[in-house]
């Protein structure tokens, strides 16, 4: 029914959010149908849309379609291309761009390389470089942007976007990046944790779509945890919740040195074993090795199965602290080792049912290489989302 009360304003902003939402949630809606799913009254829906026209279209009769009988009905749309969003991932090896629309449907993905030595100054600007690159690409103006969501490692703290702490990039804790890349769009500049924004993309578009309370992990050749009560983001006080690999009696910090000691056909005994201080930084060369030993494990290889078996025993130890804590639905495993799909979920999954009181949920993310960028955009969709259907 159509809001009555004493701010005429106010209801005319109501009865905009509801409308907007409707045709948001759908592809495309009558008139008629406007006002049953939103409960307002046809003359207000008219009014309100009449008022909405850079966010609402009427859409014409298709090409193909039934010529109708009698006065076609009206129909509108939201119009998914009224803005963009940008969602960016700046990591130690790579700057990933993507561009949005309000829909979030990815318009175009942009990216360039870079290295854990990479200056400060020189990863910004190459995050600079692959924004512009890809609103050029899709003929987008910086004054369409309506919000950039930034992932990075590190703790973000969740009040103003700075890096408080890093440890895998030098020169990165302090750097104001709302700041740094504020001359990019008309929209903020919204900066998030990777781990966190993982999560944000599992529930959106991945692996915990439905869930509420979720623990992600991101594994690369550090390990951490972005968690999700009631389905919203949990960062804590300091935006350091999910931090769980700086406590080494978990034995995440030296769990990836496993991978690295695997030598194939090599004797044990000639091998040389890195600790995790010379393996610090090399995360490529952990998902390398990584990758060599699960190979190996799909070829029958015993030795490798045992280290999959004992890298799964260490990262349960962390996980299942975690799980005792929040008692999640599912914990989704993320990052360079999501690859390995069911050869790493199945025996840490076995690992966490002799350590928690009750089963859990193991999945491996679907998302790829691209699971940080996504929660980006899914932060600032989230951000513009709250504008427009606002009161």
């Amino acid at each position: 029914m159509t809001l009555t009360g004493q701010d005429p304003a106010l209801l005319r902003r109501l009865n905009a959010a509801a409308v907007l939402r409707a045709l948001h949630a759908a592809d495309e809606l009558t008139l008629t149908q406007l006002v049953k799913t939103t409960a307002v009254s046809r003359a207000t829906v008219e009014d309100v849309i009449a008022g909405l026209a850079g966010l609402v279209e009427e859409v014409g009769v298709k090409a193909g379609d039934p010529r109708p009988v009698g006065r076609p009905a009206k129909r509108y749309r939201f119009r998914a291309d009224a803005g963009h969003v940008v969602g960016l991932d700046i990591g130690p090896h790579k700057v990933l761009a993507l561009t949005a629309d309000l829909k979030g449907r990815i318009v175009d993905r942009r990216r360039t390389v870079v290295t854990p030595e990479t200056s400060t100054a020189d990863r910004i600007a190459a995050a600079k470089l692959v924004v512009r690159r890809t609103l050029r690409a899709v003929g987008v103006e910086p004054g369409e942007v309506r919000a950039i969501g930034v992932a990075t490692t590190g703790v973000v703290d969740p009040a103003d976007g700075r890096i408080l702490i890093s440890d895998r990039l030098p020169g990165w804790a302090g750097v104001d990046l709302p700041a740094a890349l504020g001359g990019l769009a008309a929209g903020p500049v919204l900066v998030g944790n990777d781990t966190n924004l993982a999560a944000l993309a599992e529930h959106w578009c991945g692996a915990a779509v439905g869930a509420n309370d979720v623990i992600c992990l991101l594994a690369g050749r550090s390990i951490a945890a972005g968690l999700l009560i009631g389905g919203k983001l949990h960062q804590g006080r300091n935006g350091a919740a999910g931090e769980i690999g700086v406590m080494r009696a978990f034995g995440w910090y030296t769990a990836f040195d496993r991978f690295l000691a695997y030598g194939g056909d090599v004797p044990a005994a000639e091998r040389d074993v890195p600790v995790a201080a010379e393996a610090a930084g090399r995360d490529v060369p952990v998902a390398e090795a990584a990758e060599r030993v699960f190979e190996a494990v799909r070829q029958g290889d015993a030795e490798a199965a045992a280290i999959v078996r004992a890298f799964a025993r260490d990262l349960a130890k962390g996980v299942g602290a975690a799980v005792l804590t929040m008692d999640p639905e599912l914990v989704v495993l993320g990052g360079g080792l999501s690859g390995a799909r069911e050869l790493l979920a199945a025996p840490l999954r076995e690992e966490l049912a002799e350590l928690c009181l009750f089963p859990v949920r193991v999945e491996s993310s679907e998302l790829g290489s691209e699971s940080v960028a996504l929660g980006a955009v899914r932060l600032a969709l989230d951000r513009v989302e709250r504008t427009i259907f606002g009161v």
